[in-house]
């Protein structure tokens, strides 16, 4: 360790106490491998467990003092090493004790501190009869809803980020600000969708609604008939253009095509919408029910989200989730066409014959319409300059055991997005957003949103850290050093 950093961890500790947590700390281990992917266990020179956005503006006063690399953690769900991690030349800042929950008193927002995960919030909104919109995964963090945040139900009331009302927002300075429509506008737009190039957010504002009731179903398929499974999520996407209740997402694996079925509503008859798939279950096409027809709400499907909260089974083959320990992923958004996903199921195939024994691959489909866009421009817009199309943000995923496999895992991934980029091109259906939660470290998101949203973001770092502290300091992240 570098007489820099123990430096910089000396003066923290005369401030956090035994909350900096060193290599010689018993919780050292635990904190150092908390984050859902193993492929961001990197051991920093300290993590610094903050209570309070005044806490996260005394360490990075004392960061800032001793020229320090840094990264902000809440709750560690990003799978790319060094966002929200550091090697031992750096420092982390903790935010996972930011726990406060609050609803105002008309009932119309609650604040959230940094720190929550999804089925916390969930629980507690739920028994006060409210939702806001956010995570699908219990286990998710607040990020979500700075990297942009698709919902279960995305067309209803659009992107999680297009829920927030308010930030509270910890500055280079150290001055703790609000951005909403009124204090700080540009730094709110900013943030929405522009990750943590500004500042620290240590509170979040979301609109709340009346609890959202959902109907929604997980069916297993065989895979071997993908050409009828394609088909039908066409004609479900279709329908979503006309019906922003529907969510959906057809996901491919080797033994098995999971379709999740989402309905914002409990009606007695299942919609027609989902007909396509009743008549596909109907055949020798489906193996198994994941999860029966369930009348619900966010919190018990983001339960039933939750890696691994379900082991999903093709006869005696079980896919234990918690043993693949090591993760890459990739994305890209695109129009739909029958076409398209037949190419996207060839490119799998072929990728899953270069994989070693043990590794797990699989993909995606996640539609959204043109509904989603529009309603996070009546709430004031945000910053990924999305399409005002039916589109679908693609996710590659490989999991993996433990080292060795990494290099062959992470050309599978992008062999894929390779070839669903050209053929996307060639039916002129690529649409140049990438979402910063799907995205991997050498995928350009930030230029994903466009030029002008480019201009703004840079306007907005240069007035609100002047000094680029977030630039220069932080460890990494789709930063706007690197666009």
């Amino acid at each position: 360790m570098s007489a820099n950093v123990q430096s910089t961890i000396e003066t923290l500790k005369s401030t956090f106490g035994d909350r900096v947590i060193t290599p010689a700390a018993a919780s050292y281990e635990a904190s150092t491998n908390q984050p859902w992917s193993q492929s961001c266990w990197s051991s920093a020179g300290a993590y610094v467990k903050v209570e309070s956005a005044q806490e996260v503006a005394d360490a990075l006063a004392i960061i800032k003092q001793t020229d320090t690399k840094f990264a902000v953690r809440s709750t560690g769900h990003n799978f790319n090493p060094g966002f929200s991690s550091c090697d031992e030349t750096g420092i982390v800042i903790d935010l996972s004790s930011l726990q406060s929950r609050e609803i105002s008193v008309d009932r119309s927002t609650a604040h959230i501190g940094a720190g929550n995960r999804w089925g916390v919030v969930y629980e507690w909104l739920e028994e006060n009869g409210l939702s806001v919109i956010g995570g699908r995964d219990s286990s998710v963090g607040m990020g979500f809803l700075i990297g942009g945040g698709m919902g279960a139900v995305p067309n209803l009331h659009g992107l999680g980020a297009d829920g927030i009302r308010n930030l509270e927002v910890v500055l280079s300075d150290g001055r703790i600000v609000n951005a909403n429509h009124q204090e700080n506008p540009d730094l709110l737009q900013a943030l929405k969708g522009g990750g943590t190039n500004f500042g620290i957010v240590t509170k979040i504002d979301l609109f709340t609604h009346p609890l959202i009731k959902l109907q929604y179903n997980i069916t297993l398929y065989n895979p071997d008939n993908y050409v009828e499974i394609n088909k039908a999520t066409v004609k479900i996407q279709q329908e979503m253009e006309k019906d922003p209740k529907i969510g959906m997402f057809t996901n491919y694996n080797s033994a098995f095509v999971a379709v999740g079925l989402i309905y914002a509503d409990t009606p007695e008859k299942k919609p027609e919408a989902f007909e396509a798939f009743d008549l596909l279950s109907a055949s020798d096409a489906k193996i198994s029910m994941a999860c029966e027809t369930t009348n619900g709400t966010l919190l018990s499907l983001a339960k039933v989200m939750s890696h691994p909260a379900i082991n999903l089974k093709y006869d005696s083959l079980t896919l234990p989730s918690q043993t693949f320990n090591r993760r890459y992923v990739g994305t890209l958004t695109t129009g739909f066409s029958e076409e398209l996903y037949t190419i996207a199921y060839n490119a799998w195939r072929g990728a899953l014959k270069t994989l070693p024994e043990g590794v797990m691959l699989h993909f995606t489909i996640q539609p959204l319409g043109p509904e989603c866009v529009a309603a996070g421009e009546a709430k004031g817009g945000n910053i990924m300059g999305l399409d005002k199309v039916s589109q679908v943000w693609w996710v590659f995923t490989v999991e993996w055991p433990q080292e060795g496999s990494d290099e062959a895992s992470q050309k599978a991934v992008d062999s894929c997005i390779d070839a669903l980029t050209a053929s996307a091109k060639s039916q002129d259906l690529l649409l140049n957003y990438l979402c910063a939660s799907f995205a991997n470290l050498n995928q350009d998101v930030i230029h994903s949103y466009g030029l002008e949203n480019l201009k703004k973001m840079q306007e907005v770092s240069r007035k609100y850290d002047p000094e680029q502290f977030f630039q220069k300091l932080q460890n990494n992240g789709f930063l706007l050093r690197d666009a």
